[in-house]
């Protein structure tokens, strides 16, 4: 008999040796392709812990030979050998909710693994849910439903019972098959059932069944009326609703068709109106169930507001709430407001909007609306007043804007124009105003401030007062401006400065149209001030929230009549602030009053000091 083949790289023994085992000779050794497992798979029945590992083999591997011991396949367990077969399968314990590494060996005639002859796989022995019951019904009315179902395929674990959800929340468990629930009126319900063994592993939700069931809706509330209370409220009352079942939990009320709110009384009022506007209100009833009312519907008209008896002027501040909410608060001492909406661009173009909600409701009081049209390019403010073509689109475009929006008139601010053009300007104003007095509008101008007329000032050269006061309505003089952002700190407008300046006023054909103008703001200055240290410019408010910060020391100049306040900040800068309060304001409109100008305006509506408005010549109805 000649050698036998090696076994996986094994050398062969010499021709015609034989394993001995039992007193009978071993067959000779297999080729592993001839033994080779394959194909692992692991079954098992609902609710065991055991279960069947089989594999396939070659088809030419027999498990006997001529009666001769056959080949046999250990199996092995996660590293350890949990049995030994001729057969292909194996029954063994596993452990549910966890993985498994299964291998088959093969084994040679001699008991030993042949070499790389063995298969290997990973099972995960997953636990078995219960399954989803079936068949799920449900009858009833408002009255109460009943829902019955049959149960699914059992899991692993023992049965539990049967919870039921309603609309996608849980609302119980049970071990029975069938469940009564309560129900409300005009409702639908959507329900599910889902199994649940003693390890509390749940099934799939089943099919979802709907019910739904009718209702009753409340009468709508009678006797609804709107009455008046201001220009900005409306009150609403209205009989109690009645049900059919459950109880009135409130009432809906609407304006215009918007839910405004919900109330549980009888009556309400509505507030943020507009004056002298006609509202539709309208109340709808809500149950406990949830359910509407038909609506009870009443028109109702707020009151006219009351109108201004003011005669100050103002600037407002159109991109700040703070600036409205101001003028709100003390309109009735404003006679007229100039909202800052437009601009003008390098190219000359004017650029701005109006906003709706400040423009009427200005107007609604009777305070005249100008909007500020400002320019403080200097090339630009010369070809508006001198280009022939720049100059008549901007006259066209500022008396159309006028009437397009429902302007009072125009409020012109030209502060940079070059002193040479003081004739332009002249001419400019004169055929504005004309134009705009021909629709019934004003025309308002501001004007830098001076003690003398000079034709070369860089500031106020190019504003000749006198034929000016004959064109416009109103003359805004800002009597501020002797310091500013980039000069040496020093107040914005010296007292002394402030009489010589009125006193050239005074000399004018048309004083009474010249509004003195003074600013309610304060300036600091870093580092001494200069063009490479700009101030900062704070609302009064605002600077009087930070001075106490680093503890500033603050006097009143008598010379100048203004407040100057030095302190250091964190970073070790030296700060110098001036400005004005309600007490140097006063005195300023005083001087105005006292030399019998036309009015007193502000630069600008906001955070001032607030006492500003205490003055008594300021006051609702005073003449001035």
């Amino acid at each position: 008999m000649g050698a036998t083949a090696p076994v996986d790289g094994a050398a062969a023994g010499p021709a015609g040796v034989a394993a001995r085992r039992g007193g009978r000779d071993a067959p000779p050794v297999r080729r592993c392709a001839a033994v080779r497992p394959s194909g692992l798979t692991f079954s098992r029945g609902r609710g065991q812990t055991t279960g069947v590992l089989r594999w396939r083999v070659p088809r030419n591997a027999t498990t006997r030979a001529k009666g001769r011991r056959a080949v046999r396949y250990r199996v092995i367990r996660d590293r350890g050998v949990v049995g030994q077969t001729a057969k292909r399968a194996l029954r063994l314990k596993v452990t549910l909710g966890r993985s498994h590494r299964f291998a088959v060996q093969a084994l040679d005639a001699k008991g030993k693994p042949v070499r790389r002859c063995r298969a290997e796989k990973r099972v995960r022995v997953a636990y078995r849910a219960p399954g989803s019951p079936r068949y799920v019904a449900v009858a009833g009315d408002e009255r109460g439903l009943r829902l019955s179902w049959q149960a699914g395929a059992r899991g692993d674990g023992e049965p539990a019972g049967y919870r039921l959800v309603r609309d996608g929340t849980t609302v119980g468990q049970t071990t029975q098959t069938s469940w009564a629930v309560p129900a409300a009126p005009n409702r639908t319900y959507r329900f599910q059932v889902v199994a649940v063994d003693r390890r509390g592993r749940t099934s799939a939700p089943s099919a979802t069944v709907t019910a739904r069931t009718g209702h009753e809706p409340p009468t709508a509330p009678a006797g609804l009326a709107a009455l008046a209370v201001s220009e900005s409220e409306l009150g609403a009352q209205w009989q109690p609703s009645t049900v059919a079942s459950g109880e009135i939990k409130g009432y809906r009320v609407l304006r215009d068709g918007a839910v405004v709110g919900q109330v549980a009384a009888t009556s309400t009022v509505l507030g943020n109106l507009a004056p002298s506007t006609d509202y539709e209100v309208a109340v709808v009833a809500i149950d406990s169930h949830g359910y509407t009312s038909a609506p009870a519907v009443v028109r109702g008209r707020t009151h006219d507001p009351v109108p201004t008896t003011g005669h100050a002027q103002a600037y407002l501040l159109a991109s700040t709430d703070q600036s409205f909410a101001d003028f709100r608060a003390h309109y009735r001492q404003i006679g007229v407001v100039h909202p800052t909406y437009y601009d003008c661009t390098g190219a000359g173009a004017l650029v701005g909007s109006d906003d709706p909600l400040v423009t009427r409701w200005a107007q609604a009081r009777r305070v005249e609306v100008l909007p500020r049209i400002n320019c403080q390019r200097t090339a630009t403010v010369h070809k508006i007043l001198t280009d022939p073509a720049t100059r008549a689109a901007w006259l066209d475009r500022l008396v159309g804007l006028a009437r397009e929006v429902g302007y009072d008139g125009i409020s012109l601010d030209f502060e940079a124009g070059p002193a040479e053009d003081r004739a332009a300007l002249t001419s400019f104003v004169q055929e504005l105003a004309g134009r705009l007095h021909a629709d019934g509008r004003k025309l308002a101008i501001a004007l830098s401030s001076k003690t003398r007329d000079s034709l070369t000032h860089p500031r106020s050269g190019i504003f000749d007062y006198a034929p000016l006061s004959e064109a416009a309505d109103y003359l805004f003089l800002m009597a501020w401006g002797l310091h500013w952002t980039t000069s040496v700190p020093g107040p914005q407008d010296d007292a002394d400065w402030v009489r010589r300046v009125v006193e050239y006023v005074k000399t004018m054909p048309q004083k009474h149209k010249f509004v003195f103008g003074t600013n309610l703001y304060a300036l600091d200055w870093p580092n001494g001030g200069g063009a490479q240290n700009k101030a900062t410019a704070y609302e009064y408010q605002d600077a009087m929230a930070l001075l106490p910060q680093f503890a500033a020391q603050i006097r009143h100049d008598p010379v100048t009549d203004n407040y100057q306040a030095t302190y250091t900040d964190a970073a070790g800068v030296a700060h110098e602030v001036w400005y004005p309060d309600a007490d140097t304001t006063a005195r300023r409109v005083r001087i105005a009053k006292e030399a019998g100008l036309g009015g007193v305006g502000f630069w600008r509506l906001g955070r001032e000091d607030q006492r500003v408005w205490d003055d008594p010549l300021l006051a609702p109805g005073v003449a001035w």
